[in-house]
């Protein structure tokens, strides 16, 4: 009798767990942290995942006229609120730790002539890159979406 009462009491603590688990969820926003020095990226992920898909909103070079380049260290996590561009998605990211670059590589979906340089911020057409509005991003526990905008067609 004594097993049977721990058992249900162990189930019940478990119900109880996961219903306020799942009520709280509502209340995380990724996004927190994606603007400054916050290092943090909104893409989706599961604690302790290997895999932390989010897109990269640049990837500025670590070298600037022979120089170290102090925007890399801006793009620890890959992403900041404030840019309007995404250069592509990469699948390995830390949140908040202030280490750049994982070293993976980006997927980025294309249509039309193939573009190897991502291209500038205020030219987006001139390479792979592609604008975005927050209005077109969703980013909640475990999910993440965004429109990329359709890229201007650049002179041949």
């Amino acid at each position: 009798m004594k097993r049977i009462f721990t058992a249900a009491l162990c189930l019940v603590a478990i119900c109880v767990n996961a219903q306020t688990a799942s009520t709280l969820i509502q209340y995380v926003h990724p996004i927190i942290g994606t603007q400054r020095m916050g290092h943090t990226f909104p893409g989706a992920t599961i604690p302790f995942g290997m895999v932390q898909l989010s897109p990269e909103t640049d990837t500025p070079s670590y070298d600037l006229n022979g120089h170290y380049n102090p925007d890399v260290y801006k793009y620890c996590a890959g992403y900041q609120y404030d840019d309007k561009t995404i250069v592509g998605f990469s699948h390995t990211h830390f949140s908040g730790t202030g280490h750049s670059d994982l070293g993976d590589f980006l997927v980025m979906p294309t249509t039309g002539q193939l573009k190897l340089n991502p291209g500038t911020a205020d030219k987006p057409g001139s390479g792979y890159r592609s604008g975005f509005s927050h209005a077109n991003e969703v980013s909640q526990a475990n999910y993440y979406k965004v429109k990329l905008d359709a890229r201007a067609s650049s002179p041949k």
